[in-house]
């Protein structure tokens, strides 16, 4: 491209100078000047002719080599070598663009099976329950001795499904970015006696006791959104450890975050089982009696605090940190 800026006023002052010099030697406009003026020509047109093949040639080459590009890009080839020719900031841009695009049809995709497994899991979730409905009927009409019984766990499967759609519009809210979050300072020990109230009942059905650990101090969030998100790993520390234990509850500040941490006295998760853990309707214990979904839950709302959601895990039990960091750490 910068040869071809160039090609024109090289021949203009070529074919200047040239016919200054024969006319310099020859001053009479001969028959000879015009036999020199004619080589010049021809000359300098011969060149001209070699000088456009070359161009030619390299247009042609470095038209295959985009070609190339678009087809290494498409094959996801590494590693691309760029060149410094006339369509090198052109293939540059094509190569960015194309890989920008590549990256969000791969997320796309990710997005659309996971949107799959989501809706099968659903799917399974209220299938399940509506089962149990429908036999629970049955029997009801069938064995009229029992009907008491029939209606108490049909209640319960009505329940069930109820706490399901009440945590899926929960999460639906939160990712479509539909919450606002009420920024208030409140007692984070407050916070965690408003747990153990809701979760009284399950408390003494297993006989668990748990220990607050660590000074109270106040921390800055939406107390509701904040409530559920320790509720579901509260719950989660409660389903996993056995009859009478004791669970740990750790409240922690220093001048970069502050944190509270719940840890259960179960079996402890695997190193699989830790990186799936916060997986929407991923169950490391199948036979477990919820969906799935509260320690998902619980780390979207962390999120949305800008903080995060860490597990810990080991023979002895699990251990799930809620992390918020203060501002200067935060935007750091």
């Amino acid at each position: 491209m910068k040869c071809s800026v160039l090609k024109t006023p090289f021949f203009a002052l070529a074919s200047f100078a040239g016919t200054c010099v024969i006319l310099y030697h020859n001053p009479r406009f001969d028959w000879a000047s015009i036999l020199w003026l004619f080589l010049l020509t021809a000359s300098l047109g011969f060149l001209h002719i070699l000088w456009e093949k070359k161009e030619g040639d390299e247009f042609r080459r470095a038209t295959e080599d985009l070609s190339n590009l678009l087809q290494s890009i498409e094959e996801r080839t590494e590693n691309i070598p760029l060149q410094d020719d006339c369509f090198g900031s052109l293939r540059d841009e094509i190569q960015k663009s194309l890989v920008s695009q590549r990256s969000i049809r791969d997320q796309a995709l990710q997005a659309k099976e996971q949107l799959k497994r989501n809706m099968e899991d659903v799917t399974h979730q209220i299938k399940t329950p509506l089962t149990g409905v429908l036999l629970l009927l049955e029997l009801l009409e069938s064995d009229a001795k029992h009907a008491e019984e029939y209606q108490m766990r049909i209640r319960q499967q009505i329940e069930h499904l109820y706490d399901l759609s009440n945590l899926l519009l929960k999460l639906s809210s939160l990712d479509a970015g539909s919450i606002t979050l009420e920024m208030e300072p409140f007692s984070a020990q407050g916070l965690f006696i408003d747990v153990e109230f809701c979760l009284d009942q399950i408390l003494r059905q297993k006989e668990l006791t748990i220990e607050v650990i660590g000074d109270d101090y106040v921390l800055v969030g939406d107390r509701m959104w904040l409530m559920e998100a320790l509720l579901n790993i509260v719950k989660n520390a409660v389903e996993a450890s056995p009859h009478g234990a004791e669970i740990h509850v750790l409240l922690h500040q220093n001048a970069i975050f502050q944190s509270i941490t719940v840890k259960d006295r179960g079996p402890g998760l695997t190193p699989e089982q830790q990186k799936r853990v916060f997986e929407r309707f991923y169950k490391s214990n199948p036979q477990s009696q919820g969906f799935g979904i509260g320690l998902s839950l619980a780390k979207s709302i962390v999120q949305k605090h800008r903080g995060e959601l860490l597990v810990h895990s080991s023979s002895d039990g699990s251990e799930f940190e809620m992390r918020f960091y203060r501002n200067i750490a935060g935007n750091q």
